[in-house]
C-alpha cells in the first residue's frame, strides 16, 4: 500500500525523481476496463451502480450474520482472502468488493474521496437488497471509508471493525476540496522512482515478508489498469480530516472496535492513538504482536479468534 504520507511530499518526491525524458514516455496503463475486460474475469460478479461497475464477491447470502470488508488505498479486495473464507468457513455472510480505481471495478474520471466511496458501498448494499445491519471491516484506507458510512448510515451497521485503519491523523486545515489531479502530476508520478517501487515497497506491510513471497507480482498486474494512478492521486490529495464523523460515531452507540498490528509502519498506532481515543472514546482496541499493517495476514489465527470469538460472535449473545 502506498504510504500514508502527506500529499505535499509525495508531490515533491515526485519532483525530484522523475526522469527528465518526458518526451519517449510510454504509459504502462495499457488495459481498459471494458466489457471485453470484465468477460475475462472469472471469480465474482460485477454490478453497474452510479458511478461505474463494481466487482464484488458475496456468499453465504442468508446467513443472518453479515460481514463486509472494505479494502485500503490501493491494494484490491483479494487482501481479505484469509478472513473472507474464515468468515464463509464459520457460516457467516460475506461480501468484499473493490472500490472504484482499483482491482476489477472502473476507473471513472470523478473525485476519488470518501464521499464517492461511501455512496458506492451505499449503492452496492441496496443493489443486493441487503437491509441487514452489516459487521462493517475497513482496513487501512477504508477505514476512512467506513467512517464516512456509518456517519451518514448509523442505523445500518451492526459493530465497526477498524484494521490499522487511516482517518485518524491529524489533517492540516486551509486546504480547499475537492484538488484535481492534473495529467502532468499523473505522468509525472508514472516516471517516478516513488511508482517504479510501489509493487516491491507492497512487502514493507509486513512485519515478516518472508511467507508472502509473490505479493508484489500480483500487485503488478493492478498497476496496469487505465485510470489507476489517477485514482490514487486523486484519493491521497482528497482526504481531508473525519474528526467530525468519528465524533458522531462515537455518539451513534455503534460498537467500535480496531485491531492493530504493532509494527505497523505505514499508520503507526502510537501517532495516532491519542485521536483515536479521544475522538471514540469507547472504542476497544486489540493489539497484535509480531505484525505490520497486514495483522489479518500475519497472525492469522490470533486475528480471528478476536475478530469471530470476542467480537461477531458477542454481538448475538
Amino acid at each position: 500500500m502506498l504510504r500514508l504520507v502527506p500529499i505535499c511530499l509525495v508531490l515533491s518526491l515526485i519532483g525530484c525523481t522523475t526522469k527528465e525524458n518526458s518526451s519517449s514516455f510510454i504509459d504502462p496503463e495499457t488495459v481498459v476496463k471494458d466489457d471485453a475486460f470484465r468477460a475475462t474475469i472469472k471469480t465474482g460478479e460485477f454490478i453497474k451502480l452510479d458511478a461505474g461497475y463494481t466487482y464484488y464477491e458475496f456468499e453465504n447470502q442468508e446467513s443472518d450474520t453479515l460481514m463486509v470488508m472494505v479494502h485500503g488505498f490501493s491494494v484490491p479486495s483479494y487482501i481479505w482472502d484469509s478472513t473472507y473464507h474464515a468468515a464463509l468457513s464459520r457460516g457467516y455472510g460475506a461480501l468484499r468488493y473493490d472500490v472504484y480505481g482499483r482491482g476489477y471495478s472502473d476507473n471513472p474520471d470523478v473525485v476519488y474521496d470518501a464521499a464517492l466511496y461511501s455512496n458506492q458501498l451505499l449503492g452496492l448494499l441496496d443493489a443486493l437488497q441487503i437491509n441487514k445491519k452489516i459487521n462493517l471491516l475497513g482496513l487501512s484506507y477504508g477505514g476512512r471509508i467506513i467512517s464516512a458510512f456509518a456517519f451518514q448510515y448509523p442505523e445500518r451497521v451492526q459493530n465497526l471493525i477498524y484494521v490499522d485503519p487511516a482517518g485518524f491523523e491529524t489533517v492540516a486545515g486551509g486546504i480547499e476540496y475537492p484538488v484535481m489531479v492534473s495529467d502532468e502530476e499523473i505522468q509525472d508520478f508514472k516516471q517516478s522512482e516513488a511508482y517504479s517501487t510501489m509493487a516491491s515497497g507492497q512487502m514493507g506491510d509486513f512485519y515478516d515478508a518472508t511467507p508472502f513471497g509473490g505479493w508484489d507480482k500480483r500487485y503488478e498486474e493492478m498497476m496496469k489498469f487505465k485510470g489507476f494512478v489517477k485514482a490514487l492521486l486523486s484519493t491521497r490529495m482528497n482526504s481531508p480530516s473525519l474528526e467530525i464523523e468519528q465524533r458522531k460515531i462515537a455518539e451513534s452507540g455503534i460498537p467500535v472496535f480496531a485491531l492493530w498490528g504493532e509494527h505497523d509502519t505505514v499508520v503507526k498506532l502510537d501517532e495516532v492513538r491519542a485521536n483515536l481515543m479521544e475522538r471514540i472514546p469507547k472504542v476497544e482496541l486489540f493489539v497484535l504482536p509480531n505484525a505490520g499493517h497486514l495483522p489479518h495476514m500475519e497472525q492469522t489465527i490470533m486475528f480471528n479468534s478476536i475478530l469471530f470469538d470476542q467480537i461477531i460472535c458477542c454481538a448475538h449473545q
